[in-house]
């Protein structure tokens, strides 16, 4: 009768320890953060520039009590983030890490791949949904392009600053917000919208043209052709310069939502849309659709 009580108790328990076991696996499948600052996991920060970094992240957490970290990576599989996605390490390693404080779940990680000069924001749950666009814009006008001319500290030291002005503040305020308040907002910027009427350019592109314009369409969360794609010029180019670009995607199906940024290329006849007061987003099919926000194939 032992025995079979054991037994039982044993069976019932199983699921429970079981979930608890893979839990706790799974949290410990990434590494502990190397301090509650910055985690330089890449190497890209000499001790100089790590230990002003680490001051401007402390300075901030004891001016506005929001703990912001930041992480570097060699590629994603040094952090065990093999076929995981730029975000989701992101928002793994934010749970895994703890980030934040015990009563507001206001905590933010800047996790930063220096092998694909890729980066990425994750918010507490606490942030509404507009600060995903101004994290966005964060990496896009402060931290990306710096990252990509190899001027690592600087750009995380001025992402780092305006998180604090453009996402910190503005949310311990509380007052309502837009995505591109407070940002600088290059002249004559506009939204491109790609809608769903494919049909109409089917006859001027032909089957090829459409197909891979469908192919946009296409949500990558759950397969619909219900994509929506909206680009918007954060910095206009110029003879000596690339532009960059924003394309937010959602899909009205699932819900998805991400933000691509995209390098844009000088032209000659940006140049003369400019003279006439008008600048358009010259991205071109196959641009900024797969690189995810902030990366680069």
């Amino acid at each position: 009768m032992t025995i079979l009580r054991t037994l039982t108790l044993w069976l019932f328990l199983s699921p429970f320890l079981a979930g608890q076991a893979g839990a706790e696996d799974a949290a410990a499948a990434f590494p502990d953060p190397l301090s509650d600052t910055i985690s330089d996991f890449a190497g890209a920060l000499n001790a100089t520039e790590e230990g002003r970094i680490s001051r401007i992240l402390a300075e901030t957490q004891d001016q506005t009590g929001v703990q912001i970290v930041v992480a570097t990576a060699d590629g994603l599989d040094s952090l065990n983030g093999k076929d995981m996605r730029l975000e989701e390490l992101g928002q793994a390693l934010f749970n895994a890490w703890g980030i934040g404080g015990k009563k507001h779940n206001d905590g933010i990680l800047i996790l930063i791949d220096t092998s694909a000069h890729d980066a990425r924001i994750t918010l507490g749950a606490d942030y509404p949904a507009v600060y995903d666009d101004r994290a966005a814009r964060v990496l896009a006008t402060a931290l990306l392009p710096k990252l990509r001319e190899g001027r690592t500290a600087e750009g995380v030291e001025a992402g780092i600053i305006l998180a604090r002005d453009m996402l910190v503040l503005p949310f311990q305020k509380g007052d309502p917000i837009g995505p591109t308040d407070g940002f600088e907002t290059e002249e004559g910027s506009s939204f491109l919208r790609i809608g769903i009427g494919a049909v109409g350019i089917l006859g001027f592109l032909g089957i090829v043209g459409w197909r891979r314009i469908r192919a946009k369409r296409v949500c990558p969360n759950c397969g619909a052709p219900t994509l929506k794609r909206e680009q918007e010029i954060i910095t206009a180019p110029n003879k000596f310069q690339l532009g960059l670009g924003l394309q937010h995607l959602s899909c009205s199906n699932c819900g998805f939502v991400d933000r691509q940024s995209y390098p844009i290329k000088f032209s000659s006849s940006m140049a003369d849309q400019n003279r006439g007061g008008r600048f358009t987003d010259p991205v071109k099919d196959g641009d900024g659709g797969d690189r995810g926000f902030g990366g680069e194939k």
